[in-house]
């Protein structure tokens, strides 16, 4: 695990400054405090850094990694978990390996088997970047599901890219500014889809792409999308299929445990994270006999402590070595502005400020924690999961949109809404309603993003001032969108809603916050989950037997080693308190950050909306507390990046 960053020169100018790599690299030292690398290519045409965390042959694998002669090159963050047999089998085609570790594998998997073959062997989350001194190309790739994130930024004949997009704050040529077309879309979503981010003219390499970079021009190309590979053969019988989930699962779990570094769990009271300890018990209680290590995040508003009850039962259940961690509404404020500024961009997660406390604590006896993440969106454990096929087999005649536009106009009257008891569930009734019947793609849209129960119409055009109007009329929203709804087309509406949920909520937020949040801390968090062969299986999986009930697969799959009580609670998100902390204890502090008169968000949005939404939310006359949420973090982002004002 490391992170990486560097410059390749489009136009072979020579312009490359060594000393300019040194502060990129070391803006992101705390990805990798072990140490770190620099190549500079024989043509001069690339240079890239790493800072490493070392996890695997510790002692050796110093990078950059080569291949025998040295003319291909690479720096690379990640961990390639199925490495001793991708060794094996290199070294019986006649590589000759130098280092004990997993990165080098990816040097001589590009030498045998190119682009994008090289990628088809790979169990692990990565990013790297290669130079081949043979072609004079530039390859920089990352994961299949982006677990593993690299941002790009091209000005002047020069390509830039690094593991985290505050590497560009070291070049005095960048200089960050607000990508106005896209904010719609991340205060519709709460965070950032598609390839574009928040600052103008960086973006992201996209998860399953690699990029090449040779003779002038950068080309894109996708080497994986989630169902593309899914297995033809998976069993149609019950029985055999959860024993086949089974057998995958322990699999993944046993890639995944292997380090040279001390390991645990990031443990929550749901039956994702208690499978993970489930099969690493298993597997330690036949190897070694050690106790699993757990981490849990708890609060102590007496209304949110269900989750540490829950985690405290099953890791005792397994006998684990459990910890947890209690915070309270000040503690989160005193983590949320360093989660922003590690974030990079501005995400309105207040569960991935939780989890970067609980990563603070957890660093302080291991550097690996393995995480529950994914379960849900493999074996269908949210509600899209069921409501977006309604809208995707939905054909709206004239008198459902009529009914679709009434819902609507009852938009503005939700905030108020949520203050009573009876008529307070509409807001989350209605709207799945509306996108049923307003047609496809914008059905699809605004179900994906909670539309109408977060960011609606009205909303937007009360709020947005001129300039913001303006922008959002570019479309970038429903371009970026449409493009994921091309990419997650599959052979029936449940598996496309599948699709949906990974490349919209689990690559845009889920996956970036588990990276970002740990690596602030120099732990890395694996993702058991998302092992190919494993999200293959299951994208084959027949949905009507997936879609039985929430998380059917894995729940029966894992029934013979999970106690009763974790398999049978209903289902809870892992969430914070803010409802309660937004309009008591950090009220105060959230006014004065949205209305200073000084605020950046002043110069985005009508003034006189602004402070009524605001006045409206914290004198609870209309609940607003996502969107309030979302325009924190705006502003603290602005602060922090765009205007520097901030100290992280």
């Amino acid at each position: 695990m490391c992170g990486i960053c560097g410059v390749i020169d489009l136009q072979h100018s020579g312009r490359i400054d060594p000393a300019l790599l040194r502060a990129m690299t070391a803006r992101i030292a705390h990805r990798g405090p072990d140490g770190d690398g620099f190549y500079a290519s024989p043509d001069g045409r690339a240079h890239f850094g790493m800072r490493r965390l070392s996890i695997i042959d510790v002692a050796g694998s110093d990078q950059p990694l080569y291949n025998e002669d040295r003319s291909i090159a690479l720096v690379f963050n990640g961990e390639i978990y199925n490495y001793h047999e991708l060794r094996a089998e290199l070294a019986a085609r006649g590589h000759q390996l130098r280092t004990a570790g997993d990165g080098e594998t990816l040097a001589h998997l590009y030498e045998q088997y190119g682009l994008p073959g090289m990628f088809d062997a790979l169990r692990g989350m990565y990013a790297f970047a290669l130079y081949d001194s043979r072609l004079n190309r530039s390859v920089l790739a990352i994961d299949h599901v982006g677990m593993k994130p690299l941002y790009l930024w091209e000005h002047d004949g020069l390509l830039a890219f690094g593991s985290e997009v505050k590497c560009f704050l070291a070049d005095p040529q960048f200089r960050p500014q607000l990508n106005l077309e896209a904010l719609d879309a991340y205060l519709s979503f709460g965070f950032m889809i598609g390839e574009q981010t928040l600052f103008d003219g960086v973006r992201r390499l996209m998860p399953g792409n690699f990029a090449v970079i040779e003779n002038g021009t950068v080309r894109i190309e996708q080497y994986w999308r989630f169902g593309e590979h899914a297995r033809q053969d998976v069993p149609h019988e019950i029985e055999p299929l959860l024993a086949e989930t089974r057998t995958l699962l322990e699999n993944t779990v046993q890639l995944h445990l292997r380090s040279d570094v001390p390991l645990g769990l990031f443990l929550s009271g749901g039956i994702d994270s208690a499978s993970i300890l489930g099969l690493m018990a298993k597997a330690a209680g036949s190897d070694t006999g050690e106790r699993v290590k757990t981490y849990t995040i708890g609060y102590d508003s007496e209304t949110r402590d269900n989750e540490l009850l829950q985690a405290r039962r099953i890791a005792g259940h397994f006998g684990a070595d459990h910890h947890e961690r209690v915070i309270n509404a000040d503690d989160w404020w005193a983590g949320f502005e360093r989660y922003i500024y590690h974030h990079d961009e501005p995400n309105a997660n207040a569960s991935a400020v939780s989890l970067m406390l609980l990563s603070e604590t957890t660093a302080r006896d291991v550097k690996v924690v393995l995480t529950g993440l994914g379960g849900d969106e493999l074996f269908s454990g949210y509600v899209n999961h069921h409501r977006l096929p309604r809208i995707l087999e939905s054909h709206p005649n004239p008198l459902s949109k009529l009914a679709a536009a009434g819902i609507g106009k009852l938009e503005p009257l939700y905030p108020a809404f949520k203050r009573y008891r009876i008529i307070g569930a509409l807001p989350t009734y209605l709207p799945p309603l509306r996108h049923r019947w307003m047609g496809r793609e914008e059905g699809l849209l605004r179900s994906q993003s909670f539309d109408g129960m977060v960011f609606s119409d009205t909303l937007r055009g009360k709020l947005y001032g001129q300039a913001l109007k303006q922008a959002t009329e570019t479309g970038y929203k429903h371009r970026a969108f449409a493009e994921i709804v091309t990419r997650s087309q599959q052979p029936n509406p449940a598996n496309t809603a599948q699709a949906l949920v990974i490349n919209t909520w689990l690559t845009g937020n889920a996956l970036l916050n588990c990276d970002k949040v740990t690596m602030a801390y120099s732990l890395e968090a694996r993702v058991p989950f998302f092992d190919p062969a494993l999200m293959d299986f299951a994208a084959g999986i027949p949905p009507e037997i997936r879609m039985i009930s929430n998380k059917y697969v894995l729940r029966e799959a894992m029934r013979p080693l999970l106690p009763t009580f974790a398999l049978e609670r209903p289902k809870q998100p892992f969430s914070t308190p803010i409802l309660e902390w937004f309009r008591t204890s950090l009220s105060q502090r959230i006014q004065e950050r949205l209305l200073d008169s000084g605020a950046f968000i002043r110069g985005l949005f009508e003034a006189g909306a602004l402070e009524k939404l605001l006045g409206d939310h914290f004198d609870n006359r209309a609940l607003q507390v996502e969107v309030v949420f979302r325009l924190l973090t705006l502003e603290i982002w602005a602060k922090v990046f765009l205007q520097q004002e901030t100290a992280p």
